[in-house]
């Protein structure tokens, strides 16, 4: 089992430099294929809102114009992938080679909306690589990232913002309370965690989470090779999530695994939950699984 494919939707807003970089650090440990996704929307979508009371002709020349700019916006973005590329001596291919042994990369460039073409290319990924939302990231950010998790079935690796390029998955934690999307994303993360240095397992000892299930999931991992240092705590005042990120930060980890909405979506929004503060608040890179 290994990590052989990337999935790595670039919007154009300033932290997909970083974002490109740090999907190539990791894909370099697994010398994994890299398909860097850029969609770019389709301006007759739009007509509807801004055709009202315009001619044929107006709507057209914005229609054209829209679209100029859209493709003159891909080539950036894809500037910035070929330079990534050739700095790092990455080969751009489009299909895999025999023997072919190292990290490599292709340019995959569609119209349309973004969070449906992801959740269709991204089921054929071994893991997407996004950022959460920026002040300047697209609109469309939030809804890809939920489509990456909810619509996929694959892991999403999701990036603080404007995450600078860094080794990723030296020091790796898991949020661990038993449920069945955090056992999905151990299973998703096990490459990474046979390559790490060391492994912290975090339980939140709970009603819910009896105190010995850390232990279970470091026998576990034990047969894997794996032996992680298991470490208990108890909720503090400002929530799970906050002392789960405090317990990271004095582990000095990397990457952090954990399952992503053990509870609808609606409960997290009005109650809370770990899940959303991570995606709120964390400032590494957090390895979601639902």
């Amino acid at each position: 089992m290994s990590i052989r494919t990337i999935l790595v939707p670039l919007d154009g807003a300033s932290d997909n430099n970083s974002i490109l970089s740090n999907a190539f650090e990791l894909a370099r440990t697994f010398n994994a294929h890299v398909n860097v996704m850029h969609v770019r929307a389709d301006a007759r979508d739009a007509v509807p809102l801004f055709g009202e009371g315009l001619s044929g002709d107006m709507v057209e020349e914005m229609i054209t114009s829209a679209d100029k700019e859209s493709v003159a916006h891909a080539e950036e973005l894809k500037t910035v992938f070929e330079r990534q590329c050739f700095n790092r001596s990455i080969p751009v291919v489009t299909q895999p080679s025999p023997g072919e042994d190292s990290e490599t990369a292709a340019w995959i460039e569609f119209v349309g909306r973004e969070d449906e073409l992801l959740a269709w290319h991204g089921r054929l990924a071994d893991l997407i690589i996004m950022s959460r939302p920026t002040e300047d990231s697209s609109p469309m950010r939030s809804l890809s990232l939920e489509a990456a998790l909810f619509e996929c079935g694959r892991p999403v690796l999701a990036l603080p913002p404007k995450a600078e390029p860094k080794e990723m998955g030296r020091i790796v934690g898991i949020a661990w309370n038993g449920t069945a999307e955090s056992a999905r994303a151990v299973q998703a993360a096990i490459p990474i965690l046979e390559q790490a240095y060391q492994v912290n397992i975090f339980t939140c000892v709970s009603e819910k989470t009896y105190s010995a299930a850390g232990d279970e999931l470091a026998a576990y991992l034990g047969w894997r090779g794996i032996t992680p240092k298991v470490i208990k705590f108890d909720a503090g005042p400002e929530g799970i999530g906050m002392t789960l990120l405090d317990q990271a930060t004095n582990a000095e980890v990397d990457m952090l695994v954990c399952g992503a909405y053990s509870h609808s979506r609606l409960m997290q929004a009005v109650l809370g939950g770990v899940t959303s503060s991570l995606m709120e608040l964390a400032t590494i890179p957090v390895l979601f699984s639902h």
